[in-house]
């Protein structure tokens, strides 16, 4: 099952023009898919879903591919219509709400939220994630990097969340933006999963 989620998954489409603003980096197909089919063996598709920060769509159409209907929240326009396109083409855009707002602007009580929060180590804005996440979901699968570990741990600590497992992952993350040197370059992820205590 793993296997065949990777494969699908590798059809979606990146970002056309990523905004350095919201560091949006494409999440690998085969972590997005070991992530979901944990949450899947945990029963944790089963509820009421929440992708938050879709970006083109992964986690959204991972989780619907395994079944779930999933609400998808992205603030960025474009890369909500490319999640969209991605979703249409894998035969899952009515099982997925997309929603066009900031990840602050969420409310509701959900199961289960997905997310790849910015990636800077000093990122406001991926605590902000996270602080909506633990507020508004009983159970959070997030891919983070490693960098932000104890900053993550301390805020989960202070929440009504505790961690349940925390896993170090490599990752290539590809040459996105102008400034990047290299092709592509080695990066640490953390894949974190809370619950509500």
């Amino acid at each position: 099952m793993k296997s065949e989620l990777t494969r699908e998954l590798s059809k979606v489409k990146d970002f056309e023009n990523p905004r350095i603003s919201l560091e949006q980096y494409i999440t690998p197909s085969w972590l997005a898919a070991d992530l979901l089919h944990t949450a899947k063996m945990q029963g944790d598709l089963d509820g009421k879903i929440i992708d938050l920060g879709t970006g083109t769509g992964m986690f959204a159409i991972g989780a619907a591919l395994l079944g779930a209907e999933v609400t998808a929240v992205e603030k960025d326009p474009d890369a909500l219509e490319i999640a969209e396109e991605n979703a249409e083409k894998l035969g899952v855009k009515e099982e997925i709400n997309f929603v066009e707002k900031d990840v602050g602007e969420t409310n509701g009580g959900y199961d289960a939220v997905f997310m790849n929060p910015p990636f800077s180590q000093h990122s406001e804005e991926g605590l902000k994630f996270w602080e909506k996440a633990s507020e508004i979901a009983d159970k959070v699968y997030s891919v983070s990097p490693s960098t932000g570990r104890e900053g993550i741990k301390s805020f989960i600590a202070s929440s009504s969340h505790r961690v349940v497992e925390l896993e170090e992952f490599e990752i290539e993350l590809p040459a996105t933006y102008g400034f990047h040197t290299q092709e592509s370059r080695k990066t640490s992820v953390d894949l974190i999963i809370t619950e509500a205590r």
